[in-house]
């Protein structure tokens, strides 16, 4: 009796559960999925479409610097562009065509070859990106938000922040009159015409040096360094160019807590740098490198270099004695076997490992191509940066061994010091015998 029982109140059950109405179901969102990405992406393309001045595009990419671009968009879905490429690109607008659609929430896709692509073009012989994957920069972007005037999407497949600010009627008219390109190269003189650039926190010097070429492991970056307790502190991040600014990407660049985030004109002849709060830092400029050149061997210098029967200014009387033996001696048969009818001196800096490499290199091609004869030293450095060098290997390869005795001689003894040695707006590397001051030579850094 009870089991009959049990069986007609679980009847009953199931009956109660079968019978709730489906209107009981109360979604989580008010709008399904798909109006939800219509929504956005109405959002978006409204936002593109109906801003009448275009806008002001920055990006970092992976494996390059930062690009600036200037973009309209219209209801037919063509843009026109200006972008920091080229003179070309930054002079000449570029029709093409673009899309809203759905991916991953609204997306941005440039559909037909324009600047941004040539980013992403995988063939090294577009802009000199990788073969694989160009700059690591995308054509399709997903939109993440917006604030204000300024726009923020990301990159779909390499994650790279594109962001665009709504221009200002003046700056859309300088745009399409072709002052991009007057205002990029105006930038990259300030910084030919004041290479040592400096501004000052407290008493603290810091340099700026600003990289404007393309090329994707160094170009488009900006780099700050000071000395801190006896020890070169640097910071680099990527920049783009805008019509009024050097953008910094990425964040901004964060240097002694602070994070700056642009370079710009204070009027016509004066730059400043600006931090994430809007504070000004004046730039100034030194005759000189502000740091020290032995601590900058391997870091902002690579080696330096005397060029085929050129004596640089600063070189003294017994130290143009030891350039010029070898490159005097370049056609001399009796030593070297062969005649060469070109040449030139390299010492080449490995900090890592405290060696120096002298490099003869030889020619009968004027140059064009050669031989090269390479001498390995190990060196030590004391606290006020004078160098001494023991041999590591001999003269190996090339033909010049037997006129690099001088120099190898002077090396081997005689306790160095680097210093600059500026004539007119050149600056050179002076090596500074200690053991006997009179012998000093001047050579091109690079």
């Amino acid at each position: 009796m009870k089991r009959i029982k049990y069986i007609l109140l679980l009847t009953m059950t199931i009956a109660s559960f079968l019978g709730c109405k489906k209107e009981s179901y109360v979604a989580a969102f008010e709008d399904l999925p798909h109006e939800r990405i219509k929504a956005q992406m109405d959002t978006l393309n409204n936002l593109l479409v109906n801003t009448p001045n275009g806008w002001v595009g920055t990006m970092s990419t992976g494996l390059g610097g930062g690009f600036g671009f200037y973009m309209t968009f219209d209801n037919n879905e063509y843009v026109n562009m200006y972008a920091d490429l080229t003179n070309t690109s930054a002079s000449t607008v570029k029709r093409s065509r673009y899309r809203v659609r759905q991916d991953a929430g609204a997306a941005l896709t440039f559909d037909t070859y324009t600047y941004i692509s040539i980013l992403n073009n995988p063939e090294a012989s577009a802009f000199g990106g990788t073969q694989r994957e160009g700059f690591r920069s995308d054509i399709d972007f997903i939109y993440d938000r917006s604030n204000g005037d300024t726009l923020v999407m990301i990159g779909k497949r390499y994650r790279q922040v594109f962001t665009l600010v709504k221009a200002t009627a003046d700056q859309k008219a300088r745009y399409e009159a072709g002052s991009y390109l007057t205002a990029i190269n105006a930038f990259k003189q300030y910084f030919v015409s004041n290479p040592n650039s400096y501004f000052e926190i407290g008493t603290q010097k810091i340099s700026v040096e600003a990289n404007s070429n393309t090329t994707m492991a160094s170009g488009k970056r900006l780099t700050l360094t000071t000395i801190t307790d006896n020890k070169v502190v640097s910071a680099t991040q990527k920049f783009a160019y805008t019509i009024d600014n050097m953008q910094i990407v990425a964040g901004g660049l964060k240097f002694n807590d602070i994070v700056f985030t642009k370079l710009g004109w204070k009027n016509s002849t004066t730059m400043a740098i600006y931090d994430a709060t809007g504070k000004e830092y004046i730039l100034n400029n030194s005759p000189t490198p502000l740091l020290p050149l032995h601590m900058l061997w391997g870091a902002k210098y690579t080696g330096m270099r005397s060029d085929y029967k050129v004596i640089n200014p600063g070189t003294s009387t017994s130290g143009a004695a030891i350039l010029n033996y070898y490159h005097n001696n370049l056609n001399n048969t009796a030593l070297l076997g062969y005649s060469f009818n070109c040449g030139r001196i390299t010492m080449v800096w490995d900090v890592v490992n405290k060696r120096l490499t002298l490099n003869g290199f030889s020619s009968q091609d004027n140059c064009g191509g050669g031989w090269t004869t390479a001498i390995v030293y190990n060196y030590t450095k004391d606290d006020n940066g004078l160098y001494t060098f023991t041999l590591r290997a001999a003269a190996s390869g090339g033909y010049t061994a037997n006129i690099l005795t001088q120099m190898n001689t002077f090396l081997l003894n005689n306790t160095i010091k680097f210093d600059y040695y500026l004539s007119g707006s050149t600056v050179y590397a002076n090596m500074i015998s200690e053991t006997n001051p009179a012998t000093n030579m001047t050579f091109v850094m690079y």
